[in-house]
């Protein structure tokens, strides 16, 4: 026997047991025994033991140490910060959310799970750190739980020794923090801190929490990635300020709320085997927070702990009036629901009111400064109950900075508000579609690419989707990428906001003066009276209502997610567009039906009154959504929040989220459009876009100024043909989502093809107005002036600069691309003939041979009009370069239906459209059918032409047809696909 063994793994078997632990979790730390071994269980477990030899004497370790008293007694020292643990205080839930506090320009940035829920557990000398595994449960006693805890265990983390024990609070345990936080425990990603140049700066102590702040540096690995930024002064030492909350999971009194999918929060979810219902086992809870009035008879009480946001005294004093307007807004939705100042806001008054942004005890409204130009909500809830713990937001003051600059350097002006204008990026007026960037992700921490579209500024042969994250987004997007703030959809209002203020920048600049005739001065004018006579330019400035509302709806948005609201996408639907621009109705009704949406600037058409640019109140969807989480329920709570949640097929409560947008395929679900009608809208900016590209040079630029503004409005301009080929384009085999259930009033079907008639109007939109060179007619003045600034200097994202070169032809081509790579997608495709099933009788709905049809003849069409060559003399037939690259990308398309798409073929790296609309699927039988059809008509048309009509081609038409032909004539020759139908 081995007795001095068997006694020690025992006693961790014991300790184990007493802790909550399985068996195989107490052995885990253990070389396993041999059969022979001797197991001997003490009468005490060593969590109750006395103070062993091995540990240090108390008042030796504390002496001289900084005592903070809280929920866990700390004490600090030197380099160690020692955790007092009490024996009552192992098994308890805690929670430990990590924020940035500075560094990397990502203060306020969340980093690790914020669904980790930990317990502290005694084994022999050491504490474990246990991740409890919350995700599974069953009914407490029952034999369910039984085979749940064998099935799913929890996760230790690591083992602290325990360094010494207080014999003035039964023996309490200190460890030594330094050996937990200055591990990847933050799971930075960055690797392990290096412990000589980390140290504590600051631990605070409260009953329910304690606050810690850790300066940690780590060294290398990441040059590559964090090189010439600035936000790093040297790669070798990034720096990060990180703070650390440990929170106890407080769960009496508060009663969780089921989730309903009519409404959308955030919510967390566990897998409960005790259900009985046959749709699901998972429970879920809403995150919201603890709400309860202070007088439940009244019909209108102030709650027994309002929700207050601290606001910092970082905030412009011009701004604070519109940043309390958005926090404040919404006690409209809460008085509506009974109860009164519900949320209140607090200024921070430096000398008086200190407070830790970071700090658990307070919901901060944080105004920091960096180059992302982004808004945030920092929401934190208890995963196992849903309660809201925090609601932190972080504003960038480089919002406002950026609009004010892009605004004076768009129209015209080098009054730039603060720096130097043309450093500023224009995030997205490189990127085609701002609208289909963000349904893909592009530009998100951990978020899709957008491959094959071209930037005008790219580097020769590199494409926007292999562009590496800004260097100050890289950590954001290293860390979004895995943890659970990700999965709760990273807010993503900035990128289309840079985008769209370029795009309002433009729109509401003065247009260009004529030129006045020189006037013959005086020469014996006094030049003192001429110069006095000069008046001085007029520096433009941004409208202040805009500045106004936009810091107001994004306040209003950011907001809402900390009371637990997800984005709403479908609300833009709620008015039309004869409706958006008067005031006495979007004042009282909202611009939108929520403010959860990503809205664009709110451009009033050409003769028509400005009305409100942003949202300025609350939309009907809001209110509801906070009756939902808030409201008290009397009696049977299920049948009042079933009652509440039946209203959803209301036309002003329409509801789609994240998810809706990527993969539902209903086009009435997008980030940046307004209206009931996001064709029109798209129709509408394209025909704003093609009046401003008229005079842009004249408009941007003034005398003496660098002709670079101009291609940045070019880039923003040419991308509303982007977003109304995005937009009109999902119409086509477009399908309408509801989350409405069976029996509630006016309750839609779940899936509600688009009408025959709307989807060949938008059809023959984008024939009309993408799939046409004609659309594409821009002034050789303008194509020469599109220049660029050269810089060589940190900050510059292009290092040399951009080339000057830009290939037009390319972006061009690269909208036209969007239109084919959905229309001729297979999900579309299959989604079209499905819709015939689906269509009642007499409904007329469109068929798959009318698209095939549709793009054929337009994209052909000039073919057709080459006249005889009969005049030798007359000017020989050019087919455009633009009309020539789409002709060859729509007789690429037809051939790979033809021949079948070879797995993992990069040939078309233009799929991204594909993948959105269900292109995984495979393309039906008929599509290829009719692909081989249209290919032949091509053929044909182009061989009557190269017999008859040759001699009426300049030489590039002629050899591209030839060409084609061709091409055409092998795929048709060409040997059947085995895996073919």
């Amino acid at each position: 026997m081995i007795r001095s063994r068997g006694w020690r793994w025992s006693g961790l078997l014991a300790g184990a047991l007493l802790a909550g632990g399985s068996q195989g979790t107490g052995m885990a730390q253990e070389a396993q025994a041999p059969l022979n071994f001797e197991v001997v269980v003490p009468r005490q477990a060593s969590a109750n033991r006395g103070p062993r030899n091995n540990f240090r004497d108390f008042n030796e370790v504390t002496q001289g140490a900084e005592k903070i008293e809280g929920l866990f007694n700390l004490y600090l020292t030197g380099d160690h910060l020692y955790m007092e643990i009490r024996p009552d205080q192992y098994n308890q839930p805690l929670l430990t959310p990590t924020t940035i506090a500075r560094g990397m320009a990502q203060a306020g940035i969340p980093v690790g799970d914020d669904e980790r829920v930990l317990v502290l557990r005694r084994v022999g000398d050491r504490v474990q750190i246990v991740r409890r595994n919350i995700f599974f449960k069953a009914p407490a006693g029952s034999p369910l739980e039984k085979a749940v805890k064998q099935n799913y265990t929890d996760s230790i983390l690591m083992a602290v020794p325990i360094v010494t024990q207080n014999p003035m609070r039964g023996n309490a345990a200190l460890i030594d923090l330094t050996e937990v936080f200055m591990s990847d425990f933050a799971n930075v990603g960055l690797g392990m801190p290096d412990r000589s140049r980390s140290h504590w700066t600051k631990a605070k102590g409260f009953p329910g929490n304690v606050e810690l702040e850790l300066e940690a540096t780590y060294g290398g690995g990441f040059r590559s990635r964090m090189s010439g930024g600035g936000e790093v002064a040297d790669p070798r030492g990034v720096t990060l300020v990180l703070h650390f909350s440990v929170i106890k999971a407080n769960e009496m009194g508060y009663r969780p709320r089921a989730a309903d999918d009519r409404v959308g929060h955030f919510l967390n979810a566990t897998k409960d085997f005790g259900v009985t219902s046959p749709d699901s086992n998972f429970v879920r809870y809403i995150n919201r927070w603890r709400l309860e009035k202070s007088d439940p008879r009244a019909k209108l009480s102030p709650p027994k702990k309002q929700i207050i946001w601290y606001v910092e005294d970082t905030v412009p004093l011009e701004y604070r009036p519109y940043v309390e307007e958005g926090i404040s807004e919404w006690n409209k939705a809460f008085e509506k629901i009974g109860f009164k100042n519900a949320i209140a806001v607090r200024w921070q008054e430096s000398d008086r009111d200190v407070f830790d942004p970071e700090d658990t005890n307070y919901c901060t409204f944080r105004w920091i400064t960096s180059d992302t130009s982004y808004a945030m909500s920092c929401l934190r809830s208890n995963p196992i109950t849903g309660e809201m713990i925090d609601g932190d937001v972080v504003f960038d003051a480089s919002f406002v900075r950026y609009w004010k600059e892009n605004y004076a350097l768009l129209i015209g002006s080098t009054a730039a508000a603060g720096g130097d204008p043309h450093v500023t990026p224009l995030a997205f007026g490189e990127v085609i579609s701002p609208i289909l960037a963000s349904k893909m992700g592009f530009g998100q921490p951990g978020g899709g690419r957008l491959p094959g579209v071209a930037a005008l500024d790219a580097k020769p042969g590199q494409m926007v989707g292999d562009v590496v994250p800004a260097e100050q987004n890289f950590l954001q997007w290293q860390l979004a990428s895995k943890n659970a703030f990700s999965r709760r959809g990273l807010c993503q209002l900035q990128t289309g906001f840079q985008n769209d203020l370029g795009f309002a920048a433009v729109a509401l600049a003065d247009p260009p003066k004529p030129s006045a005739p020189p006037i013959e001065k005086d020469k014996d004018k006094d030049k003192d009276k001429d110069k006095a006579a000069k008046k001085p330019e007029t520096k433009p400035e941004l409208p202040e209502e805009f500045l106004a509302q936009a810091i107001k709806y994004i306040t209003m948005h950011e907001v809402g997610h900390s009371l637990g609201l997800r984005h709403n996408f479908k609300a833009s639907t709620m008015l039309n567009e004869d409706q958006l621009h008067d005031t006495n109705l979007t004042h009282a009704r909202g611009l939108v039906g929520s403010v959860m949406d990503y809205c664009p600037v709110n451009i009033a058409p050409k003769g028509k009154k400005q009305g409100d640019y942003y949202p300025t109140t609350l939309g009907p969807y809001d209110y509801w959504a906070i009756e939902y989480a808030y409201k008290p329920a009397d009696g049977d709570e299920a049948s009042e929040l079933k009652k509440i949640a039946s209203r959803a097929p209301e036309h002003d409560l329409v509801y789609a989220t994240d998810e809706d947008a990527a993969l539902n395929d209903d086009p009435y679900v997008n980030r940046w459009d307004m209206g009931s009608d996001p064709c029109a809208y798209g129709r509408d900016r394209i025909q704003l876009a093609s009046d401003l590209l008229k005079d842009l040079d004249a408009r941007v630029v003034k005398d003496g100024e660098s002709w670079a503004r101009t291609r940045k409005a070019f880039g923003i301009l040419l991308s509303q043909w982007g977003d109304g080929a995005t937009l009109a384009s999902q119409f086509i085999g477009g399908q309408s989502v509801s989350r409405d259930h069976k029996a509630d009033k006016d309750a839609r079907d779940p899936i509600v093809p688009v009408s025959g008639a709307k989807q060949r109007e938008c059809l023959k939109f984008l024939s009309d107005n993408v799939l046409s060179d004609k659309a594409f007619q821009f002034s050789p003045a303008l194509l020469r002036r599109l220049g660029v600034e050269r810089w060589m200097h940190w900050g510059d994202e292009n290092g040399y600069g951009p080339a000057v070169d830009i290939s037009v032809f390319e972006r061009i081509l690269g909208i036209q691309k969007i239109v084919l790579a959905h229309c001729l997608s297979g999900g579309v495709l299959a989604r079209i003939q499905n819709q015939q099933l689906q269509a009642d009788a007499g409904s007329d709905p469109l068929r798959m041979e009318e698209v095939f049809r549709s793009l054929t003849e337009g994209i052909w069409s000039d073919i057709d009009k080459v006249p005889d060559p009969k005049d030798a003399k007359a000017p020989k037939v050019v087919l455009s370069t633009v009309r020539r690259n789409l002709q060859r990308e729509h007789l690429r398309r037809l051939s790979n239906m033809v021949l079948g798409d070879r797995p993992g073929s990069a040939s078309d790296s233009y799929t991204f459209v594909v993948f959105l609309s269900g292109g995984g699927r495979n393309v039906p039988a008929d599509a290829r059918a009719l692909a081989r059809l249209h290919l032949r008509e091509v053929g044909q048309k182009i061989g009557t032409v190269m017999d008859t009509k040759a001699g009426s081609l300049d030489d590039t038409s002629k050899a591209h047809l030839e060409e084609c032909r061709h091409r055409i004539a092998k795929v048709l020759e060409a040997n059947l696909d085995i895996k073919e139908p």
